[in-house]
C-alpha cells in the first residue's frame, strides 16, 4: 500500500496515580503512564466502546476512576480525528474553464 493513503495520528497516553507505599508514608508520589483508558473516561469524553476500539484507543477495564486530564486529551484526540476525517470527506473545487461564454 502505498503511504499517502493512511494518515497517522498519535493515540494519547493514559496517566494513572502512582500506588502510595509505606515507605514514603502515604504521600502521593505522582504519576506514571498506564495500562489504559477507564471505561468512564471514555465515556465522559463521549465516545463508546466500539468506536474507541476501532480507533485503537487503549483501555483498562480493572481502572475505576476517573481523570479530567484523560478525558481531555481524549476530547484533544477525537477533535483531531475528527478534522482529518472532514478535511478528506470534502470534495476538491472543478475547475471550469474561464474561456467558454455561451
Amino acid at each position: 500500500m502505498s503511504e499517502a493513503c493512511c494518515i497517522e495520528v498519535e493515540v494519547p497516553k493514559p496517566i494513572v496515580k502512582k500506588t502510595r507505599m509505606l515507605k514514603f508514608k502515604g504521600i502521593d508520589v505522582g504519576v506514571r503512564i498506564g495500562r489504559g483508558f477507564s471505561i468512564g473516561e471514555v465515556k465522559a469524553a463521549g465516545i463508546n466502546i466500539k468506536l474507541a476500539k476501532q480507533l485503537n484507543i487503549p483501555i483498562d477495564t480493572r481502572r475505576k476512576s476517573i481523570h479530567e486530564e484523560n478525558v481531555e486529551n481524549l476530547k484533544k484526540f477525537l477533535e483531531q480525528i475528527s478534522e482529518i476525517v472532514n478535511a478528506v470527506k470534502t470534495k476538491p473545487a472543478k475547475n471550469i474553464p474561464s474561456g467558454s461564454h455561451q
